[in-house]
């Protein structure tokens, strides 16, 4: 079976990643209350500003927490209008009147940059880029006709002010929207892993049942067929009948046999063993088999894939059609191995033959890089073509 990806590390780096996330999330709170401990440490704002800086402050907060709780839910989905027309008027009455308030009132531009990034964040990189500009161009622009009219006292000059509350406005949004992209990668990366595991698992449940196809298909034909056999020579030949019977039990021992390994991983398929098979159960079909070249020319993992592909032949041939010739050719050419088999005693509107069979094989070569023709022929024949290359896996 295919290995097992050992997902208890990444599970790990995955949790790591969304607990960074997580503080990621709260430091951004913390600068936003360190706003105003930093504005109340530098002293107070005038009165007529400390209660609308405060109103303004707690609905950028609440707009902020609100934004966060649509990431949890729905991760890296754009703000809707309504939170984009809110949150601007937000940021920008922020921003001016904390630089009309007091010298200090330039620390505001952090949490209109904040909420500029809840803004921006899903949205795409001209548009973003777009927002930014025109953001942070609108607040050092209207920020230099409010400071050119204020006069704090402090021997400061008026553009400064406005410099650094837009260069808030301009850099602080990337730690919002960065923190998002981040966040959203993990996620991503762990649907990704968590789906590359579900198709994993499904591949191997369809190898399985391929396999198991494979060995009680072939398997059950043989047995219905040599049982025939066996009751048609009974009262003809009670020795070939008995024969016959106990090659009956020596097939269904070695199916059962090949069932056991299947499951532990450890069946092998080899193309002198089914060639050898092949003849045994044809002649007692009294159909003449011609073996073209020599399976000993052919080594390595071509060897197991083509003896599986000769099984699946002649189950068809036991199966779906009444022959009375079968061609077996094997060559090896440029370090590619090619098995083809062909069967007459096909009759019309035998286009399906060999289906579900043959659809596995075909997944089974694609596997190991191989090719895989079927199909019937013109003259009333049935070809499995199948080629190989040196490079099999």
């Amino acid at each position: 079976m295919d290995a097992v990806v050992p997902f208890g590390a990444e599970e790990r780096k995955v949790r790591a990643a969304r607990r960074f996330g997580r503080i990621g999330l709260v430091l951004t709170v913390a600068w936003l209350l360190a706003v105003p401990a930093f504005v109340v440490w530098t002293g107070l704002p005038a009165p007529g500003f400390a209660w609308s800086l405060a109103a303004l402050y707690v609905a950028a907060l609440a707009l902020h927490l609100w934004r966060i709780r649509e990431h949890v839910t729905s991760l890296g989905r754009p703000a809707s209008v309504p939170f984009v027309v809110a949150t601007s008027a937000v940021a920008l009455a922020l921003a001016l009147v904390g630089l009309a308030s007091a010298w200090s009132g330039w620390f505001w531009g952090l949490v209109s940059g904040v909420l500029l990034g809840d803004i921006v964040s899903g949205m795409r990189a001209r548009r973003i880029a777009l927002w930014v500009v025109v953001a942070t161009g609108t607040v050092l622009g209207l920020g230099l006709l409010i400071t050119h009219q204020r006069d704090y006292g402090i021997p400061l000059p008026p553009w400064l002010g406005p410099a650094l509350a837009a260069f808030y406005v301009c850099s602080m949004w990337l730690v919002d929207v960065e923190r998002v992209w981040w966040l959203k990668a993990v996620t991503d990366l762990d649907y990704s892993r968590r789906v590359a595991a579900e198709l994993a698992t499904a591949r191997e449940r369809l190898r399985l049942a391929d396999d198991l196809h494979d060995i009680l298909g072939h398997a059950l034909e043989v047995v219905a067929f040599k049982s025939e056999l066996a009751s048609r020579l009974l009262d003809v030949d009670g020795e070939r009948a008995k024969a016959e019977m106990e090659e009956v039990q020596r097939v269904a021992r070695s199916s059962l046999t090949e069932v056991r390994a299947l499951v532990r991983d450890a069946r092998a398929t080899d193309l002198a063993a089914e060639l050898a098979g092949a003849r045994t159960v044809l002649d007692s079909a009294g159909i003449e088999l011609v073996v073209r070249g020599d399976p000993a020319t052919v080594t390595g993992p071509a060897r197991s894939v083509l003896g599986r592909v000769l099984r699946e032949a002649m189950t068809n041939v036991l199966r779906h059609a009444d022959p009375r010739r079968c061609t077996i050719e094997i060559e090896v050419a440029d370090g590619a191995a090619r098995l083809r088999v062909v069967n007459d005693g096909v009759g019309p509107g035998s286009a399906g033959i060999g289906g579900t069979g043959l659809k596995a094989l075909g997944r089974y070569l694609d596997d190991h890089s191989g090719r895989l023709d079927a199909g019937p022929g013109p003259d009333g024949t049935f070809h499995v073509d199948a080629v190989l290359p040196g490079t099999a896996r």
